[in-house]
């Protein structure tokens, strides 16, 4: 079954079990493809890089109506007659200023070009600010339009401009590989107001007149949209991380003022969460600043850097959003279609904080759930289409399926301190950048020592998964295992470790072997243990579906029948009344049906011998010879 929460595809977190009732609300302006850049339009914005931006505006926490303006400190890497940015239609420009003077401008619907009278030069520094006003619109994805509540108890309104909505509110360059070095927020809003954003709260300056504006400043590098505003009557709520081997870390939550105790118990685990990951994935990376929380009405959340925004505060959220300051801000995907770089690592860390603070119990259910809905997945966790918004944010592929992808990687790595070690080495590679998953792949394959092409191209970039079917046989202390595959979708042979788990009365022994093939044959040794049932892959590592496994006395291996049985007939077949067996002098014969239900037992003494089978009911029977340790099998239809 499919939910309706697949459809909300904006969020970073959806939480699938917890808050299907909100999952409509921003259904209404949900478009495929929502940039309205093209690719020349993306070429001229990449004729200069973004420094710094500043955003100076009124909000408030009843209103979509905003004014005042945005600043872009930039450098020109190629030689250019204009400015390229976005900004929305709705949102009517005052003027334009550019380094100081009034420049001209064109509209064409959401691309802005302001003319620089003469050309500037590669390496010419230019600083533009765009005066502004208007309605946020609450078309496209409507980033601050959709961002409002006039809910009587929680009067919000609030920023989301993943994946292209950021010119829906300010004047910007929506390239995800030029991050600014830097960026500010100021907002003016009613005195009775917070306004949380990005970075440290460098002052609160009282306007008169019932205004107070609020300046928040980062100076780590950002990707456009990560930029963020929340204005509400807020709470302040203050915690502290202490992470090994670092100072105190400021978590700044702003919540609603009727957030009770047990409703903020999620965000109570913060500071533990915080010095978990810093454990995992190296020192939280915004630590000379701050991380915390802002409450809005949604149902999900968005990992605004340093300041995320919630519209559920449970541990599972707290945790997913906490990880993206790693994985998604810190290091930001180079392109939508790697997505999975920012969504399935902040996914994977749920059940990293569940496994190390919860229980290793709540852990594996997290893991099996993911499991489930990773089947249902109907896209590569690659987003082959990264105009498509909902591909981009499918729930199936892009969150579940993707974390179980990292599930299996540590499960190949199969050594828990080279895969984190891998992962606090990509981060670093790539820190306060982007990067893509070939990056990634790169990495762990450097820390590990091992190839992940072929992982790669099964689960990242193919569809679908192995379905199992399989069956086993035990002659003394040799056990024969035949696994065969066949993709769910498409036609991939998957290549994998798998454990398969022997169990026997007393005990059991898990042993790894490597599935590569349609069909593979494996002998197993297991001296004196008479095995009853074999489980595949029983701890849950390897997405998969298991059809069927069970013993069957026809399976045998070649290399154990060697010659015993090159002189072995039996015929007719069908058969009517008598069998002939010949060549089978010293075998012992059990006769079954083709369940494996053991019928009757025989001892040849001599090269030809006749079994009586009249008194057997039609249908398809089995002999199991054995002689001198070899086994064989031979079938036979009784009419």
């Amino acid at each position: 079954m499919k939910y309706s929460i697949l459809f909300f595809t904006l969020l970073s977190y959806i939480p699938f079990a917890q808050s299907q009732s909100g999952c409509s609300l921003r259904t209404s302006g949900l478009s495929a493809a929502a940039v309205s850049a093209t690719p020349a339009d993306i070429s001229k914005m990449n004729r200069y890089d973004v420094h710094f931006y500043k955003l100076d505006l009124t909000v408030q926490n009843n209103s979509v109506y905003m004014s005042g303006h945005a600043e872009m400190r930039a450098k020109v890497l190629q030689p250019i007659a204009n400015i390229t940015l976005q900004l929305h239609e709705n949102l009517t420009i005052d003027s334009i200023l550019l380094n100081n003077d009034t420049a001209s401008y064109t509209r064409a619907t959401d691309i802005l070009t302001v003319n620089t009278n003469g050309i500037l030069n590669a390496n010419a520094l230019f600083n533009l600010v765009i005066y502004y006003h208007g309605n946020a619109p609450s078309t496209g994805q409507g980033a601050i339009g959709n961002g409002f509540s006039n809910n009587a108890a929680k009067k919000v309104t609030w920023s989301l401009s993943e994946p292209y909505s950021a010119y829906e509110w300010w004047p910007c360059k929506q390239v995800l590989t030029d991050k600014a070095d830097s960026a500010e927020v100021w907002i003016t809003t009613d005195t009775i107001n917070k306004a949380g954003s990005n970075g440290l709260l460098k002052n609160t300056v009282a306007l008169g007149n019932g205004k107070v504006r609020y300046e928040w400043k980062t100076t780590y590098p950002i990707a456009y949209y990560l930029i963020s505003v929340a204005v509400c009557p807020y709470n302040e709520f203050i915690q502290y991380a202490h992470p090994a081997g670092a100072d105190s870390i400021l978590i700044q939550n702003y919540l609603y003022k009727t957030t009770t105790e047990a409703e903020r118990a999620g965000i109570n685990r913060t500071p533990e969460l915080i010095e978990l990951y810093s454990a995992k994935y190296g020192l939280y990376p915004f630590a000379k600043e701050k991380y915390g929380h802002t409450e809005a009405v949604f149902g999900g959340a968005m990992e605004h850097q340093t300041m995320s925004t919630m519209g559920d505060i449970g541990f599972g959220v707290v945790s997913h959003e906490l990880a993206h300051q790693w994985f998604g801000d810190m290091v930001t995907c180079g392109s939508w279609a790697d997505i999975w770089l920012n969504e399935g690592f902040a996914s994977y860390s749920e059940m990293v904080a569940l496994e190390n603070l919860v229980s290793i119990e709540e852990a594996t259910n997290w893991m099996s759930d993911a499991m489930n809905m990773a089947r249902a997945a109907q896209k590569t966790v690659f987003v082959n289409d990264s105009l498509n918004v909902p591909d981009i944010f499918s729930y199936f592929s892009t969150y579940k399926k993707g974390a179980v992808l990292l599930h299996m990687l540590r499960y190949e790595i199969n050594n828990d301190s080279l895969f984190f070690l891998g992962m606090r080495n990509y981060l670093q590679a790539h820190k306060y950048n982007t990067a893509r998953a070939t990056n990634f792949k790169q990495t762990m394959e450097q820390t590990s020592g091992k190839n992940f092409t072929a992982f790669f191209n099964q689960w990242y970039y193919n569809p679908g998964y192995p379905v199992l079917s399989g069956q086993w046989n035990q002659w003394q202390d040799n056990i024969w295992i035949q696994l065969n595959q066949t993709p769910s979708e498409a036609s991939t042979v998957f290549t994998t470790p798998i454990d398969v788990k022997l169990l026997y009365d007393g005990g059991d022994t898990t042993i790894r072997i490597q599935l590569d093939a349609p069909s593979k044959l494996f002998k197993l040794i297991v001296p004196g243990k008479t095995i009853y049932r074999i489980l595949i892959d029983p701890d849950g590592h390897i997405l998969h579906e298991l059809f069927s496994m069970n013993k069957n006395l026809a399976l045998d291996a070649q290399q154990n029948i060697q010659h015993e049985f090159d002189n072995l007939l039996t015929y007719p077949n069908p058969v009517q009344h008598t069998l002939t067996i010949t060549g089978a002098k010293g075998c012992f014969i059990y006769l079954t049906d083709i369940t494996g239900k053991q019928l009757a037992v025989y001892q040849l003494n001599t090269e030809k011998e006749e079994v009586d089978c009249a008194w057997l009911p039609t249908g398809l029977y089995m002999l199991q010879v054995w002689r001198n340790g070899a086994v064989t099998h031979q079938k036979f239809f009784k009419n």
